[in-house]
């Protein structure tokens, strides 16, 4: 009997190999085959295939393929459990980003190979730039180096209102290199700020030119608009002596405009920390119907004075987290993302008072969008809290019940869904 061991070991080991290598063929075809039933939108016959396929291969490399193919047939429930139901896969150092990565990649491209960008590709971009992913990165800076104006403005005010700066770095350092005004501009819009920088003092000028040329008020008043604030935040003397004059030459008129452009500039005063601009622009957001733009940028000019340490700030953002901030949530959620999300997260001052006592406690009523109760779950996962993973997890559960494979998410879904993954990819 120990004469025959030896040779019934080598016997039993050439037939596993055996076995495994005759599986190779079956589970790259199976791949295969899934892959095209998506790619087709045979999603009834993709899940079937796939279910199968789990139920005949586990490795975790396996769960891995399965979880991307589900989010590509926008089944993020079955992403979800292909990879956090298992050990071997949820216990990976990089499962959350790595999954994150899954998810960006189908919503942000039709294809596997990132070459069919969706309609959320500025999106996500934004995300995985802001998570120093290179690929990202070479894409982002050669849209900025190549589209117009037009097309690079969808990847512009994603990493405008961005919570972090690497998005803005890529595309300033690319506009920079091109000749046309509009991209100077755009440059200075992304670039100013009140600490010294090489380019800073053509950047000023640029912005000037912006405020007093009428054409860019009547054609671009998105970027006029924007001017203003920036402008006010640069801390910057002629800045705000420019500021000031403007308002001089608007105050005298009864045009709805610029009446409107009026509350836009001193905004852009307060922003500079001359709060005897607030009283009329606080007077008109806090009333019965505010304008959008003057009541959005309000909120921002708010938000920055905050962040330069300016106490007086505080009585008013509670006043717009409490009145505007109640009835338009999207004005929440902006406020929420600078103090939570931003690059250096809140100290210790702010999260034992704004965060604990109003954001957190506003953002997670029961009554609250799910966008809301998203970014709540990401400050908490940012912050290192205990099950605020699974509980991301399970808001992504809820925003994706309402996504059909071949449609566009709706907004209010695909919004929440982006912000879950970003706080995956970022924090895990």
């Amino acid at each position: 009997m120990q004469r025959l061991l030896p040779p019934l070991v080598v016997f039993s080991v050439l037939v596993l190999v055996a076995v495994r290598t005759a599986l190779e063929p079956a589970r790259h075809e199976i791949r295969e085959r899934v892959a095209g039933y998506v790619q087709g939108s045979e999603i009834e016959r993709a899940h079937q295939a796939l279910d199968t396929y789990l139920q005949r291969y586990g490795t975790p490399e396996d769960r891995w393929f399965a979880a991307a193919m589900y989010f590509r047939m926008r089944a993020p429930d079955k992403a979800i459990d292909a990879v956090w139901a298992h050990e071997a896969t949820a216990s990976a150092p990089d499962a959350a980003r790595r999954f994150a990565l899954a998810g960006l990649n189908a919503f942000g491209w039709d294809d596997e190979a990132r070459t069919e960008p969706t309609v959320m590709e500025p999106r996500v971009l934004t995300i995985m730039v802001e998570g120093q992913d290179s690929w990202a990165t070479k894409r982002l800076r050669k849209h900025a180096t190549e589209l117009d104006l037009l097309g690079t403005t969808s990847y512009f005010f994603p990493a405008y209102r961005s919570a972090s700066s690497p998005p803005m770095t890529v595309l300033v350092e690319a506009f920079r290199k091109r000749e046309e005004d509009t991209f100077r501009t755009a440059a200075a819009l992304g670039a100013l700020h009140a600490t010294d920088y090489p380019r800073r003092e053509d950047d000023l000028k640029r912005l000037l030119e912006v405020l007093a040329d009428p054409s860019w008020r009547r054609q671009f008043r998105d970027v006029w608009c924007v001017s203003c604030l920036a402008l006010g935040r640069s801390g910057d003397a002629r800045a705000a002596e420019a500021l000031r004059q403007f308002e001089a030459r608007l105050e005298g008129s009864q045009r709805r405009r610029d009446r409107e452009d009026l509350l836009l500039v001193r905004n852009g005063l307060l922003a500079a920390g001359e709060w005897d601009a607030e009283t009329a622009v606080a007077e008109h957001v806090l009333g019965d119907e505010p304008s959008p733009m003057p009541t959005v940028w309000y909120g921002e000019a708010l938000i920055h004075r905050y962040r330069t340490g300016d106490a007086r700030s505080e009585g008013s953002l509670l006043r717009y987290w409490m009145g505007p901030g109640a009835k338009y949530p999207d004005l929440r959620y902006r406020i929420a993302r600078a103090f939570l999300l931003q690059d250096e997260p809140p100290s210790e001052e702010a999260a034992a008072t704004w965060v604990q006592t109003r954001m957190l406690p506003g953002l997670e009523r029961d009554d609250m969008p799910v966008m809301a109760h998203v970014l709540a779950k990401a400050y908490r996962l940012r912050s290192g809290q205990p099950g605020a993973r699974d509980e991301l997890l399970e808001l992504m559960r809820e925003a994706g019940r309402g996504f059909t494979h071949g449609v566009n998410a709706p907004k209010e879904l695909a919004g929440p869904f982006l912000e879950a993954l970003r706080a995956l990819y970022l924090y895990g």
